[in-house]
């Protein structure tokens, strides 16, 4: 399997003497799944010490996209904190700006589509080299093309942001999937194509069959999720010595164990994965298929940090425990749940992170 996505890296400023560098790898998980990463935000600068938005590197996919772009902002994890709870935040990027979590994509549900496949060229493609694609991105082509919008999205991060390409020395990189090509796109690198902030954004948000696929530069892109949920592997090269990945779509089934990812800790961890797929009953379609699919983002995540503890990097993972799923339930557009699944992932998290600075 290839990525095609080039080595050539954006420089970063260079971090005070002896701190290391840090970079930070927010996935993508819908509207909880981004309540849950800022729960685990807030545990991250509780345990660290560490302003996440100071991170050298911050990688969002889909949701986490979002969020990037917000911490690259100037907004600290507390304020994101008080405005997804609702509660006013009187200083910083996000004072006085109102964005309705619950309905801003839409709601629960999408849209009922257009009819069609949403990418014959990308489906013909991976039908002559399917050994090329993750199976998401070929499952991706087939959906038709969706009729929700990410308009809120949009003006949100050129509020943070402005209307321009990507800040000189910014430390923002998202993710996104090609959806001719089928490759990955690191908007914000220096051979990306030239994008605003908020268009990158909103492409990697851009869930096929629920939203219409972003045209950047004549080219249209989908959500970075339709290749990886996390997209780890994609901070190899950039001269970090440690990377904090939040995965609210992976699984975290040793919340006594280490976070620090290690070859032992994959071990168990597939293990469990094992034991969970044995033991667990879910009901309802929705429910066996988020099933599933936790399961695959979970290996996958295990063999991007994998590759990353290989080149010398330390990895520290977070992901929801079954204590978190049990709150989250299956769907991860579900807005009666936000406030419940970001207070879950606080506590989950820093007893992952106990000890760890």
């Amino acid at each position: 399997m290839t990525t095609r996505v080039s080595e050539t890296r954006a420089a970063a400023p260079c971090p005070a003497e002896g701190a290391p560098r840090r970079g930070l790898v927010l996935g993508g998980g819908g509207m909880l799944g981004a309540a849950w990463t800022v729960g685990a935000l807030c545990a991250v600068e509780e345990a660290v010490g560490w302003q996440p938005g100071d991170a050298d590197v911050v990688l969002g996919t889909s949701a986490g996209a979002i969020l990037g772009a917000m911490l690259a902002g100037g907004v600290r994890a507390d304020q994101l904190r008080d405005h997804q709870c609702g509660l006013p935040v009187t200083t910083g990027p996000l004072a006085g700006v109102d964005f309705d979590y619950d309905t801003a994509v839409g709601g629960a549900l999408p849209p009922r589509p257009r009819a069609g496949i949403g990418s014959p060229g990308l489906l013909r493609a991976a039908v002559r080299h399917p050994r090329e694609y993750p199976l998401l991105t070929m499952v991706s082509a087939v959906a038709p093309h969706g009729r929700g919008s990410l308009t809120a999205v949009g003006d949100l991060v050129r509020g943070l942001l402005g209307a321009d390409g990507f800040p000189g020395g910014s430390p923002l990189r998202v993710a996104a999937v090609d959806y001719h090509g089928g490759h990955r796109v690191v908007f914000g690198d220096p051979d990306a194509p030239p994008a605003a902030v908020a268009e990158a954004v909103m492409a990697s948000c851009s869930i096929p069959g629920w939203f219409a696929p972003v045209r950047v530069d004549g080219s249209a892109y989908v959500d970075g999720g339709c290749w990886s949920a996390t997209n780890a592997d994609l901070m190899l090269g950039r001269g970090l010595d440690e990377v904090f990945v939040l995965a609210p779509m992976g699984l975290r089934l040793n919340p006594g164990g280490r976070t620090r990812s290690s070859g032992g800790a994959g071990r168990g961890t597939l293990a469990g994965l094992r034991e969970w797929r044995a033991r667990d009953r879910p009901r309802g379609v929705l429910a066996q298929l988020v099933g599933r699919y936790r399961r695959a983002v979970t290996r996958q995540l295990l063999r991007e940090a994998r590759m990353l503890r290989e080149s010398g990097v330390r990895v520290y993972l977070l992901a929801p425990t079954l204590a978190d799923l049990a709150v989250m339930g299956p769907n991860m557009m579900d807005p009666a749940r936000r406030g419940a699944v970001l207070e879950s992932a606080l506590q989950s998290s820093r007893a992952a992170l106990d000890g760890v600075r």
